[in-house]
């Protein structure tokens, strides 16, 4: 026969190992939490590694944006645009757009015409970007409107040289192919 008082000292045991277990593991996941704060708060001071919290590595590119690091920032958010929360990959291409956009509109207000290939192509991506957030986010009233800033800005397409061809058109039949030059 079981002795109930020693069947309560062992349920007890039990019990005080699954607490002290849950415990630990609680305090493991506070000091995740509280270092992913620390790295959202001072990105400066943040390494970022593998595992780093999505959160973290946008807080980074936040500041490397801020700082002028277009370049650096753009490359944190492309490891950032494929998260499974839409809400999270709106915000990161909305701000992969801006920055887009940003050089675009500087570049073409300092050199204009003579930048137009990287002025279009920068114009190009900001689009497909802000789409992207508008998209995922149709209430997006600041994608939106640097969505049609895009628009407005984006450079006359380039005008082509024309031919000189001088050619004759003796007949009809001569410029349009697939036609039999006879009759029935």
């Amino acid at each position: 026969m079981v002795n109930p008082a020693k069947l309560r000292e062992t349920i007890a045991a039990g019990i005080l190992i699954l607490g002290s277990a849950a415990a630990a593991y609680s305090g493991y996941r506070l000091i995740g939490v509280l270092s992913v704060n620390a790295a959202i708060q001072d990105p400066s001071e943040a390494s970022l590694e593998e595992d780093t919290a999505p959160e973290a590595v946008f807080a980074k590119a936040l500041a490397f944006d801020r700082e002028g690091d277009y370049q650096e920032a753009l490359r944190l958010y492309h490891t950032l645009q494929n998260q499974a929360d839409p809400a999270f990959r709106e915000r990161v291409r909305y701000n992969m757009g801006t920055i887009y956009l940003r050089e675009a509109a500087s570049l073409w207000n300092a050199r204009g015409v003579l930048e137009y290939t990287r002025v279009n192509a920068l114009v190009a991506m900001a689009k497909e970007n802000l789409k992207e957030a508008l998209r995922l986010n149709p209430a997006d009233q600041d994608a939106r409107f640097n969505l049609e800033y895009a628009f407005r800005i984006t450079p006359p397409p380039k005008e082509k040289e024309k031919a000189n061809w001088q050619g004759t058109k003796s007949s009809v039949f001569s410029t349009l192919p697939g036609i039999p030059g006879g009759g029935p």
